[in-house]
């Protein structure tokens, strides 16, 4: 049963230890071996899988070192790695510890972890522990993380989801 195949240089057996064996560093166990670099991929798409509400939604993204000025508007997320200035309306904002944010936003979800400042408005803001926000935020629920900065004219809304859902429909 294990024996070795005529014109096979390995054995069944030891074919699957080596294909069981590089699959177990990098994959799930009954799914097929990912290379080292498929699997970082994997992980970081995950990331950008759970920033976008729907899987139809696109997300984009402003690497480190890239500098924007202008408004945007996206029914999806937008990731903020390197500095924008001006007014954004978006679905989800993720603001890396790299990236700063100076405008107006409008959004249902807001992640800070870099700098806020202008104006925000959300239903759901997070406030990480190495970001620096410092605006007129208004938004329906927040957390602030141990190490966060926050200040400036805070705002809690009672009921915000009738007024988002009108702006995003707006823009899709």
């Amino acid at each position: 049963m294990f024996g070795k195949k005529t014109g096979s240089p390995t054995s069944e057996h030891e074919s699957e230890k080596k294909s069981a064996d590089f699959g177990s560093q990098d994959s799930a166990p009954g799914s097929a071996p990912v290379s080292q670099s498929a699997s970082v991929f994997l992980k970081s798409s995950t990331i950008s899988e759970r920033s976008a509400p729907s899987s139809s939604l696109k997300s984009s993204l402003i690497s480190e070192g890239v500098e924007f000025k202008g408004d945007m508007k996206s029914p999806g997320s937008l990731t903020v790695d390197g500095a924008i200035k001006g007014n954004l309306v978006v679905q989800v904002l993720w603001i890396g510890a790299t990236g700063s944010v100076d405008g107006s936003v409008t959004a249902d979800t807001i992640n800070v972890e870099g700098c806020l400042s202008g104006a925000a408005e959300c239903k759901d803001l997070v406030i990480g522990g190495s970001a620096v926000v410092d605006c007129k935020l208004s938004y329906s629920t927040i957390t602030i993380q141990r190490g966060g900065t926050i200040k400036g004219d805070i705002k809690r809304l009672e009921n915000m989801s009738s007024k988002k859902e009108t702006d995003l429909r707006a823009i899709a």
